[in-house]
């Protein structure tokens, strides 16, 4: 097998996927240790630490209150899981599901993989971005490149024209508008939600088979609650080739009866409030672009009830030649070759800017522009003093409606003195920003590093704050004198990261050991 072999990897919110693009051999999908092309994607606190896929699966049918399945919603939000003494990141949740998909991978190739490309979905921020290749770093990845789902959706069906692809996974609903022309792809404009996706449509299927049959529905706790969640999306996916099925309720649930039947007209009547709102989603992108074709991919895709109002209300969405399910991995592993065969141009998917002293925001670039691109605006301070440009992301004014990334401070700006400001987004989605004053420039990365060719490196800097956060919300529970001395502390600590390169070093190392000396404290 040669070396230098990059894998694509689609991480659902339900299941992951790997495939791998080989020479005179195509792309090939890769099975996990267990044979299936599909592995859950679930992350479990087992007596020998964190497990992930089957393993954690097996968990959650004893211990449910141990296991996390709907880990990349949380990505770049400051949720975290406390358990055994300690508090879990997403992305250190999501560390051994990777580590897991990475050595099926080497297992089945039988060489050591050190590149991927990760496809995302397309509504996802920087922080999620980065979050997400952190985690891939930390996995055994040293080359790391990030694609959006849709758009690699796209590179899987290889169609010339323009046409709109709904993206609907386990997790999360994404559109996109390619246009392809001879192997040139640019996306036109791609937006979605995380709030919407099959997990959804699942959980209303287990809370009403849960009432019909009385048994108590607690998704956080009741051991039966993943079971439930598991038998509701068996069912959705029968309903998909059925207009009704039997169900046997299984045993140690404490239900009424022994079975139901269940109708295809029952889960539409409890889905239709969500198909309908995607439905006229995809009604507004139609009008506003007038595609040729309408492609629908990922497994909730599938649902008869969706396809039927998009060919009334839309388009009659186009048969595909592959598994909807398999597009976005084979799309992924496509693009770790693009620009050989086929050229992709993404779009930005939200705007960016600074915000102004009045709350509102100065875009700097606008959403929709084609990707890699590169803004500079001029700034020029009224008043002298310390200066803190805020780095904002979404189309609203008004500062409720927009996302803060970083906040840069600037030390003793002179009054009339000019800062000038420069945004740059590479291929893979991620932020570079330059703030210049004079002859000093200011040089921060949102999340991550990346070099001209779309590599993603980790930043030193990104990992002593993430210590940082990871330590302040640790401190949380211990008494207000303690929290005082380690702040004193940390203000030591953080002076570091001015110093050299060294330097820097020794305060992760710092930060580190005092992360674990608290988790032996707070261990039981």
């Amino acid at each position: 097998m040669e070396d230098d072999i990059t894998i694509g990897i689609d991480l659902g919110t339900r299941y992951a996927q790997i495939a791998v693009d080989l020479p005179r051999r195509g792309v090939l999908m890769i099975p996990n240790r267990w044979g299936q092309m599909k592995t859950p994607s679930i992350v479990a606190l087992s007596k020998d630490g964190l497990v992930a896929g089957e393993e954690a699966v097996n968990v959650s049918m004893i211990e449910p209150s141990v296991v996390w399945w709907d880990i990349k919603r949380r990505l770049g939000t400051d949720w975290v899981a406390r358990m055994g003494g300690r508090t879990y990141t997403p992305e250190e949740l999501l560390l051994p599901l990777i580590c897991l998909l990475r050595e099926d991978a080497e297992a089945h190739l039988k060489s050591f993989i050190t590149s991927c490309v990760l496809a995302v979905p397309a509504h996802f921020s920087f922080p999620e971005r980065g979050s997400l290749a952190r985690a891939a770093q930390q996995a055994g990845f040293e080359k790391i490149r990030i694609v959006n789902e849709p758009t690699a959706a796209a590179l899987s069906i290889g169609m010339d024209g323009r046409f709109l692809i709904i993206d609907f996974g386990g997790g999360t609903l994404d559109l996109s508008v390619v246009e392809g022309d001879k192997g040139v792809f640019q996306v036109l404009e791609s937006h979605g939600r995380k709030d919407i996706g099959g997990f959804d449509l699942d959980k209303l299927l287990a809370e009403h088979l849960c009432r019909r049959a009385g048994i108590p529905f607690s998704r956080a706790e009741d051991p039966r609650a993943y079971l439930m969640m598991r038998e509701a999306e068996t069912i959705k996916i029968a309903l998909s080739s059925a207009n009704g099925i039997a169900w046997s309720v299984p045993p140690g649930m404490g239900s009424r009866v022994a079975s139901l039947e269940v109708t295809r007209a029952d889960f539409e009547r409890l889905v239709f409030p969500i198909i309908d709102e995607i439905v006229r989603m995809v009604q507004n992108m139609w009008r506003k672009y007038n595609p040729h074709r309408l492609l629908v991919v990922g497994g909730s895709g599938r649902i008869p009830m969706l396809r039927g109002m998009l060919s009334d209300k839309v388009y009659e969405p186009e048969r595909l030649r592959s598994s909807p399910e398999e597009a976005v991995v084979v799309g992924s592993a496509l693009y770790a070759h693009q620009g050989s065969e086929r050229l992709l141009i993404d779009v930005l998917s939200r705007s960016l800017g600074v915000m102004n002293s009045e709350g509102g925001v100065v875009p700097i670039l606008n959403r929709g522009i084609p990707l890699p691109a590169e803004a500079r605006k001029t700034f020029t301070a009224y008043g002298s003093g310390d200066l803190e440009v805020t780095i904002v992301q979404g189309e609203g004014r008004v500062k409720n409606l927009n996302r803060v990334l970083q906040t840069i401070r600037l030390d003793r700006v002179g009054s009339g003195e000019t800062v000038e400001v420069v945004f740059r987004v590479d291929g893979g989605g991620l932020l570079h920003v330059e703030v210049k004053r004079k002859k000093q420039v200011n040089r921060h990365t949102i999340a991550l590093e990346s070099d001209e060719t779309g590599i993603v490196q980790c930043d030193l800097m990104t990992e002593i704050r993430i210590r940082e956060d990871k330590l302040a919300r640790m401190t949380m529970l211990f008494p207000d004198n303690f929290q005082q001395r380690l702040h004193v502390l940390m203000r030591e600590v953080r002076s570091l990261r001015f110093e050299d390169h060294t330097l820097q070093w020794e305060a992760l190392k710092v930060i580190d050991k005092m992360i674990r000396d608290i988790e032996q404290v707070m261990a039981p």
